[in-house]
């Protein structure tokens, strides 16, 4: 199984390691390792996250599942043939329904 993601999921890894990193680098590395690991996870479990509801038909078959261990920080992808696509990595604090309606 493989894991596919656009650029812009790994800007927003970048960001959120980078902002975990000014409180603790080796938390930073904790997180991608952590974001790796979930993301081949997924790949292997392409159905076990929580399906969102957004308005956009093309979004119907988006899932979310949290990074192991960052229970705070989000994970949304999709099923594909052969793996998951992973679409954006957030902290839960953000308003992610908004992200998707504005894309």
């Amino acid at each position: 199984m493989k894991v596919f993601h656009d650029s812009e999921v790994l800007e927003e890894l970048i960001l959120l390691a980078g902002y975990i990193a000014d409180e603790n680098e080796e938390t930073a590395q904790h997180f991608l390792d952590a974001c790796d690991a979930t993301f081949r996870f997924l790949a292997h479990n392409r159905f076990i996250g929580s399906i969102r509801k957004f308005h956009q038909y093309e979004l119907s078959e988006v899932r979310m599942w949290h990074v192991k261990g960052f229970e705070k920080y989000l994970i949304f992808y999709r099923p594909i043939e052969d793996g998951v696509r992973i679409l954006h990595v957030l902290h839960s604090a953000r308003d992610y329904n908004r992200l998707f309606e504005d894309e």
